[in-house]
């Protein structure tokens, strides 16, 4: 994870794993400084393999079921 998440704060991972290719998609966003990832804010990454970018919305954890 980026960081330890705060209140109101969504853990973003710093790597996925590429779809397309299976290799490693390291992120490109930078968080807030004064309150991190959001829920609802896009995260981008880019696979070090394929060159492949991804651009994923950051869940809300508190209202999945």
């Amino acid at each position: 994870m980026v960081s330890g998440a705060s209140e109101g704060e969504a853990d973003v991972p710093a790597e996925i794993v590429c779809v397309d290719c299976g290799g490693r998609c390291g992120l490109l966003s930078v968080p807030e400084p004064d309150w991190g990832f959001q829920p609802g804010d896009v995260v981008a990454y880019r696979c070090a393999d394929c060159g492949d970018r991804w651009d994923l919305i950051v869940p809300d954890t508190e209202s999945a079921g």
